[in-house]
């Protein structure tokens, strides 16, 4: 099935990615997908080398002097604040920018996808008090999952901050981390469901499943335990294909 259909993903919405393990090759691939014009941004960081390609990129003062004519309607319209300090990295928007950037698409039936989260390019993490930052209007909140992670040891090479990890799961530094840990800190409130808006829906991306391949049993165990809080879990190896996962169940 294609992502962007497994995740009901449809105009006029706001999409929040945030978890690790593959956020912003998910905001692409999704940008890729959705029907043109769509919109990408970010309220953390997006590193200067990821956001090269055939994209509008317009900084936000240009956009709110404008916004109609900063959008190009057969492409996908980057907007962020102007690069860091070190010139490597585009700054995001604050919540306030976010907010009317979403308001700007839902007026002209444009997918909004916000990446919301940062992880130095590990498989895993746990947020701080003050992540994600996600805007009160999304729609859709996505938590990606690096599956890489599952049997290396519970440290700062596969999780990012380790220790707020271990304090929500109860895996000690060191251990190796299962699925099970994985599925206890997506349900746990101040793991993959901190900071999710109330009115917002909510999906699991497992990815890089050509690091790891899910058994019957882990796959039953998925439905049980999160599908209370999540409306969706998909599996997907995003290295491998871009367009394409495995549904593990739908919430109706």
């Amino acid at each position: 099935m294609k992502i962007i259909e497994a995740l009901r993903v449809k105009k006029h919405e706001a999409v929040a990615i945030v978890g690790a393990g593959g956020k912003t090759s998910l905001m692409f691939a999704l940008a890729e997908a959705a029907p043109k014009p769509v919109c990408l941004t970010t309220t953390t960081k997006l590193a200067r080398e990821e956001c090269q390609g055939n994209f509008n990129h317009r900084l936000f003062s240009e956009f709110e002097v404008d916004p109609a004519a900063s959008l190009e309607r057969a492409k996908i319209n980057l907007i962020t604040n102007p690069l860091d300090s070190s010139g490597q990295k585009w700054l995001g928007l604050s919540l306030s920018q976010a907010d009317r950037l979403i308001s700007f698409c839902r007026r002209e039936g444009a997918i909004c996808l916000i990446e919301a989260d940062g992880a130095r390019h590990l498989s895993l993490k746990a947020p701080a008090a003050w992540e994600p930052v996600i805007p009160d209007q999304v729609d859709l909140v996505i938590i990606v999952v690096g599956l890489s992670a599952i049997g290396k040891p519970l440290n700062a090479k596969t999780v990012f901050r380790p220790e707020l990890f271990s304090n929500l799961t109860g895996l000690p530094i060191g251990a190796p981390i299962q699925l099970d840990h994985i599925v206890s800190m997506l349900n746990h409130p101040e793991g993959g469901l901190q900071g999710i808006p109330q009115k917002s829906r909510a999906a699991v991306v497992f990815n890089q499943e050509d690091a790891y391949s899910f058994k019957p049993n882990e796959l039953d165990l998925v439905r049980l335990t999160l599908h209370d809080h999540y409306s969706t879990a998909i599996l997907t190896s995003l290295r491998i294909d871009r367009e394409h996962c495995e549904v593990i169940f739908h919430r109706d």
